[in-house]
């Protein structure tokens, strides 16, 4: 697949899924950015290509070539691509969360400084946060769906409670 030249372009193509209110977004984005987090925390807007999106309600579907979506249209976003550069990466603790964001339940684990609370840190933290080792949980077509992840990138400002849990997503940290 051939790529866009996006001007500070790092050449990086990745798949993207985000989940808004009312619908799934599917499709590409050029990685401008070390890290997917990086390019939605520092950017309002993104730009995804050969995209489709999905009702929740009904499943139907709408196919775009490009669609810019703003940031805080997305509830959440499934990280992709790179993980950033392994030297900048710090010593942290896995702590079980709860988010609830609109329609959607996330819950894994928010890694933190060993000493910290992650639910009393969150409104410091960028806005989009990662949750690790997630289960997501949301309806479609009227139909309970549970799906693990690696990552979630969860929207901070939309999120309507932050929770401390224990047994996150069923599972141990890794």
């Amino acid at each position: 697949m051939p790529q866009e030249d996006a001007g500070d372009d790092m050449g990086t193509d990745i798949d993207f899924v985000g989940f808004s209110g009312d619908c799934r977004v599917e499709g590409r984005v050029d990685l401008a950015d070390s890290r997917l987090a990086d390019l939605l925390n520092g950017h309002t807007t993104i730009t995804v290509h050969d995209v489709t999106v999905f009702s929740m309600l009904d499943g139907h579907t709408q196919e775009f070539d490009k669609l810019e979506i703003s940031r805080d249209e997305l509830d959440i976003v499934v990280a992709s691509g790179p993980r950033g550069d392994p030297k900048r990466r710090l010593a942290t603790k896995p702590n079980g969360v709860t988010v609830k964001l609109g329609p959607y339940c996330a819950e894994g684990f928010m890694h933190a400084p060993p000493t910290a609370n992650p639910v009393h840190s969150f409104d410091g933290k960028p806005v989009m946060v990662a949750i690790t080792d997630a289960v997501l949980e949301y309806q479609f077509c009227n139909e309970p769906v549970s799906q693990w992840f690696r990552t979630l990138l969860v929207n901070r400002e939309l999120a309507i409670s932050l929770r401390t849990a224990v047994g996150a997503g069923g599972m141990q940290p890794v």
